[in-house]
């Protein structure tokens, strides 16, 4: 996986580029709208649009503490809507199907492992439709 972000948060004051493999990623697709049933049966929908839905999961990483802050910088940087790149099965030497995204709001999560192991998750929302 390769994530390019603009940091914003300026914990390190540095960042904007972190890779790492993954070990859990799922892609849905989500229309957003309204159904509407008239009294005569027929059924009437409103598309809105259709979001993507990327929800990935880091394999375990031995980090450093400045590797973590800039884990950290990520998640704070993008925590409120703010567009990144997301190539979710790609690297930045060999790019796959880079995408931009936003963050769904509160669902970057950090998990600590034992020793210096973590496990980062988040779920990024690509508009399509």
């Amino acid at each position: 996986m390769f994530i390019q972000y603009t940091p914003t948060r300026i914990i390190t004051g540095y960042g904007g580029k972190l890779e790492c493999d993954v070990q859990q990623y799922d892609v849905t697709d989500s229309p957003e709208g309204k159904e509407h049933k008239a009294l005569s049966g027929i059924t009437e929908h409103t598309v809105y649009r259709i979001d993507r839905q990327h929800k990935l999961k880091t394999v375990p990483l031995k980090l450093s503490d400045s590797e973590l802050a800039v884990w950290r910088e990520f998640g704070a940087s993008c925590a409120f809507g703010e567009f990144f790149t997301l190539d979710p099965l790609g690297t930045e030497a060999a790019p796959d199907n880079q995408v931009t995204v936003q963050m769904k709001m509160k669902t970057f999560k950090e998990s600590r492992m034992a020793g210096q192991f973590f496990t980062f998750s988040f779920t990024a929302v690509e508009v399509i439709y």
